[in-house]
């Protein structure tokens, strides 16, 4: 019975990936879609770098979700979904953060759950919703007639989470946002700053000692971390992230592969099981992702 389940789910995936290529060839966005309005994908949209989860998404038609993405606690897998090889007959949700290891689809009905992270190479359908908020990284493909809402920007920016707080000292590089205000010229914060509003660092900003990321942020352009820094929820790392010496990748982190951690290569997406102290050289690849709890050690950057 097993073995007709995994030639269905086979079959299944193969008529899916055909059926994709017959769309229209899509368009190139231009960064990183940070959405303060939904963002409407009307033809099927390849993510090259990941996106962030800040609410949730129904899912609209079979997903295809990518090894090293992680589905969050909540998330509800409808019947005749594959996640990780299996294939699940009844609809199902989500005790706990599960991390795909392997191709996985999502048939239609399934809703991820905010604090998801979906990795490079994930497949949305024709008619998913991305919630306000949500952040799409830099050299996504979005189909032609996907619909941005107002309000909405475009930029290759790190996006900082409602419910972070960046430290004193914190610089925000010209063209940044902070609590949805529009920085021009570069600004240094004189004191520890709450965010409450639609946050994004454009390159060149800096994250100062006693800052905190909320679940949801997602680490992008060139920012340097000047100072003690610590994950109040899963990061996403949708560039690359070199990782300082006196770190803490905390327990259900994801390594991408071609990773590198304590001077180990790391040849294909893995979760870690234990908390692990940084002591060697460390890079986490894009569609990474840092779990609660960790610690970035001062002079971490993203480049």
């Amino acid at each position: 019975m097993s073995t007709k389940t995994g030639k269905l789910a086979a079959a299944g995936l193969m008529t899916l990936l055909l059926c994709l290529s017959q769309f229209p060839v899509p368009v190139q966005a231009q960064g990183v879609a940070l959405a303060s309005g939904a963002v409407t994908v009307v033809g099927a949209t390849t993510l090259s770098g990941g996106a962030v989860v800040t609410g949730a998404i129904s899912v609209a038609g079979a997903t295809v979700v990518s090894g090293g993405s992680v589905l969050a606690a909540g998330t509800v897998v409808a019947a005749g979904s594959v996640v990780n090889g299996a294939a699940v007959a009844s609809s199902t949700v989500l005790a706990e953060s599960t991390s795909v290891s392997s191709m996985s689809i999502l048939a239609a009905s399934s809703t991820i759950a905010a604090g998801s992270s979906l990795a490079s190479s994930t497949v949305l359908a024709a008619g998913t919703t991305l919630a306000a908020g949500s952040a799409i990284a830099a050299g996504s493909v979005l189909a032609s007639g996907t619909a941005i809402a107002a309000g909405s920007s475009v930029a290759s920016a790190t996006v900082i989470a409602e419910g972070s707080v960046l430290g004193a000292g914190s610089f925000a590089a010209a063209t940044s946002i902070v609590n949805a205000v529009a920085v021009s010229g570069g600004q240094t914060l004189a004191a520890s700053t709450a965010i409450v509003a639609a946050t994004s660092l454009s390159g060149g900003s800096i994250i100062a000692a006693g800052s905190t990321l909320a679940a949801g942020s997602a680490l992008v352009s060139s920012t340097t971390i000047a100072g003690t820094t610590f994950a109040g929820g899963s990061v996403a790392v949708a560039n690359t992230a070199v990782v300082a010496g006196g770190s803490t990748l905390a327990a259900g982190t994801v390594v991408a592969a071609g990773s590198v951690v304590n001077g180990a290569s790391v040849a294909s997406a893995t979760t870690l099981s234990a908390a692990t102290v940084v002591t060697g050289s460390t890079v986490l690849a894009s569609g990474s992702t840092i779990a609660a709890s960790s610690v970035l050690a001062a002079s971490t950057m993203v480049i």
